[in-house]
């Protein structure tokens, strides 16, 4: 687990894990369903590290490697157009609502 996201690396490698599109049928399901298992808690300290992790100044390739290889999320937003940074945006103001 990385000791520097704890809370994102149990959120992405359990809800983003390889066989996700079993579970959900799109990203923004996969995050509802954290949500609403999840204590609070839980999601305020994932939204703390995604906060954290978004104002640190990674290049684009280096963040999509960083989230695979460090956090465990097999979730690839530009199958939907999105760059990881626009999509961990999105993620965060979901976690919010």
């Amino acid at each position: 687990m990385n000791a520097q996201f704890p809370h994102l690396t149990q959120f992405f490698s359990s809800y983003f894990h390889q066989d996700w599109p079993l579970e959900a049928s799109t990203p923004r399901e996969v995050v509802a369903n954290y949500r609403n298992s999840e204590s609070r808690e839980s999601i305020e300290g994932a939204l703390a590290e995604l906060k954290k992790l978004l104002e640190m100044p990674i290049a684009e390739p280096d963040l999509e490697t960083f989230m695979l290889e460090e956090l465990g999320c097999y979730y690839n937003p530009e199958a939907d157009n999105q760059t990881v940074k626009e999509w961990l945006h999105s993620v965060q103001q979901l976690l919010k609502n």
